[in-house]
């Protein structure tokens, strides 16, 4: 059934997923409304990836529907899902090693502006690429690094490349996988304000461990459990869950945990 809400911007509806006999995904419904900034968390081996990979394209759900923007997307190539309007991030950088930090963007944005992988044309005088370009390497605070190879930047650094990558082709919709991974704890904090930036005005899903991370950027929380949607709520209201406190973190240190973060 096509979703009617038009300020949905992405809907899954009673997804699931098997590998085998073995179900990953059990029955996973929810909307997320344009703008909205969703994290999920979960245990390990929740789902969590599986669920990202559903939404991108990189799986097929056995049972079930996504919906972006009003177009069914499950089963969709990841290349055909990214043109109707989503992107993502993956927990390994993904990033081209030898090419500049400005290159790397410029990649991202010839696509969206219509250029594709036309090479007849010389780079250097397309004035909307790289001005286009420019600004989002301004964005993501990468504009000193502007000729580094992205081999050569710092762990954080290259975090931030993937990140103007990712909204480089213009998404309305964003998927960050772990975007902090990795990451000391003053990298971690300079991060945050920077997803916020670069995301501002679209819709964000997030999979994430820390939790400082999560109750900070998320308007709302989806907490997946052995596959199943545990609870998709507010933060204020998932922190004060007594069943996310007992599944997510263990009832003895769940209050303490939570109500760190």
């Amino acid at each position: 059934m096509k979703p009617t809400a038009q300020s949905d911007a992405l809907v899954l509806q009673d997804l699931h997923k098997s590998f085998g006999n073995t179900d990953i995904l059990r029955g996973i419904s929810l909307a997320v409304k344009a703008g909205e900034r969703i994290g999920i968390i979960g245990p390990n081996g929740a789902g969590k990836s599986t669920l990202f990979n559903l939404i991108s394209g990189r799986l097929a759900p056995t049972q079930g529907q996504v919906w972006l923007n009003g177009s069914r997307i499950d089963g969709k190539p990841p290349h055909a899902v990214n043109r109707m309007g989503l992107s993502r991030s993956f927990q390994i950088t993904n990033i081209f090693p030898t090419l500049s930090v400005f290159d790397n963007l410029r990649c991202g944005v010839l696509w969206r502006l219509g250029y594709k992988y036309s090479f007849l044309k010389f780079l250097a005088r397309l004035d909307d690429a790289n001005a286009q370009t420019q600004a989002l390497m301004e964005q993501v605070h990468l504009g000193p690094q502007r000729d580094t190879p992205a081999m050569h930047l710092s762990y954080a650094e290259q975090r931030a490349l993937e990140l103007g990558i990712t909204i480089a082709s213009g998404a309305s919709v964003i998927l960050l996988d772990e975007p902090t991974a990795g990451m000391s704890q003053s990298e971690t904090s300079r991060f945050i304000p920077l997803i916020r930036e670069a995301t501002e005005g679209k819709t964000l899903l997030m999979v994430e461990h820390d939790m400082g991370v999560v109750f900070d950027l998320a308007d709302k929380i989806a907490v997946l459990v052995s596959g199943e949607l545990l609870a998709f709520d507010t933060p204020d209201a998932v922190r004060a869950d007594a069943r996310v406190q007992a599944a997510y973190l263990g009832a003895p240190v769940a209050q303490a945990g939570l109500a760190s973060c």
